[in-house]
């Protein structure tokens, strides 16, 4: 017969292991892509030696200052005074990450007939939510920890359409709030809004209702439907640290501050114009230059871009150059990589607008005390929602992104791109 621990059981060891390794997978920028990437990519690794965890956060040493007590002396004469390197440690606290699915009473229901008319109607409802965690990890992967989606373009606005900063992260269907830049409530009508639509060549959303009067620094931040003005219910401040925040040169990352120690900043320069050899050399250089950093060892080190860009660089090749066959990098299903030296150039959709990232991925890690598991520590995977006809299974995976070398990597803003 049908019951919740048939089911509770069933969810555990049918299911689990798919959805751990395809929100592994994620986007581009997520542990590749089966569609986007060489069969050789691996992507930001999925732990890093030498994690240690000091409550909720993570600790890394880190070497700070290497040893100066090196020169060069006369004969009989003093030699350097001694000296000793000195070193900090890398800290962040940990990001909680959940999915929640439903299970209605009349799918348990029509599941008694066995476990066969269970699994496809409820795989459905777990591809859906594997592919919505999917998108969102990699978005909050390009962002900087406070769940910004996206900011208004201009300010004064009410709605419902809002003309925003970039759609890259919107498909329809998201609830959202409007918050102000410190992230306080935005009105009374500013939580809990559904975008309806999205217009990429207008770069605008509709949302369900209207608003109070945004500001330019106002900030989108994904929400519950249950979101108030006096309880919020969101993302704010509560997402993994993103490619916005460590590939950068400002701005103090794990506890470590650029000001303090000047190595601890990426290559960072507003292009201004089009992509070209030049810029990209000359960011290649410099981060080999500061950081000592081999960057000419493949798909250890790979450049991430949008569609715009990619495809006006591409553009400014085909009078100059072509693809010898045995330098190219094979994807999945024939198509080759757009390279630059030994450099792979991938697309990420969810790259934000006039930006291309160069990144050394063996100096990132994700570090997680828990991976994509069923919360079930009362015993059971599936809890009945109280007054309703259904059943309620919470994904959930404890984790953070982190860097060790911050000036192993580049990013290029302003870049001439297509506008979306």
């Amino acid at each position: 017969m049908a019951d919740t621990a048939t089911f509770s059981a069933a969810m555990k060891t049918r299911f689990l292991p798919p959805i751990r390794d395809s929100l592994h997978r994620g986007r581009v920028l997520l542990f590749g892509d089966a569609d986007a990437n060489p069969g050789q990519f691996k992507g930001i690794l999925n732990r890093a030696e030498g994690i240690s965890f000091v409550g909720n956060d993570f600790r890394i040493p880190l070497k700070a200052k290497r040893n100066q007590a090196v020169g060069f002396r006369s004969e009989n004469e003093t030699l350097p005074a001694p000296g000793a390197s000195s070193y900090t440690y890398l800290s962040e606290p940990l990001r909680y990450a959940y999915g929640l699915v439903n299970v209605t009473g009349q799918l348990l229901k029509a599941a008694q007939s066995g476990e066969g008319a269970f699994v496809p109607a409820f795989k459905q409802e777990m591809d859906d939510t594997v592919l919505t965690s999917k998108i969102d990890f990699n978005r909050a992967a390009f962002g900087d920890g406070t769940g910004t989606m996206a900011n208004p373009r201009t300010g004064a606005q009410t709605g419902p359409t809002i003309d925003v900063s970039s759609t890259i992260n919107f498909r329809g269907g998201e609830i959202v709030d409007i918050l102000t830049s410190a992230g306080a409530t935005k009105g009374a009508t500013g939580h809990a809004k559904v975008v309806l639509s999205v217009d990429r060549a207008n770069r605008t959303i509709t949302l369900d209702s209207a608003v109070p009067a945004v500001a330019t620094s106002d900030l989108i931040v994904r929400a519950s439907s249950d979101s108030t003005n006096t309880v919020m219910n969101n993302s704010y401040n509560k997402e993994i640290q993103g490619l916005a925040s460590l590939v950068s040169d400002t701005g103090t990352v794990h506890g470590v501050n650029p000001t303090t120690y000047p190595f601890w900043k990426s290559f960072n320069k507003a292009v201004g114009g089009a992509l070209s050899d030049t810029e990209l050399r000359n960011a290649k250089d410099s981060v080999m230059f500061e950081s000592g950093a081999d960057l000419e060892s493949g798909l250890d080190f790979a450049i991430i871009t949008t569609r715009g860009i990619r495809r006006r660089y591409s553009d400014t090749l085909l009078a100059n150059r072509q693809v010898v066959a045995s330098q190219a990098v094979e994807l999945h299903g024939g198509f080759s990589a757009l390279m630059f030296d030994e450099n792979p150039i991938f697309v990420d959709d969810q790259c934000p607008i006039g930006r291309v990232y160069g990144l050394s991925l063996t100096d990132f890690f994700w570090a997680q005390s828990s991976d994509w598991d069923w919360m079930d520590k009362d015993g059971d995977v599936l809890k009945w929602e109280s007054r309703k006809d259904r059943y309620i299974a919470v994904l959930y995976k404890y984790c953070q992104l982190g860097i060790t070398a911050r000036n192993r990597h580049f990013v290029l803003t302003g870049v001439t791109d297509d506008t979306r």
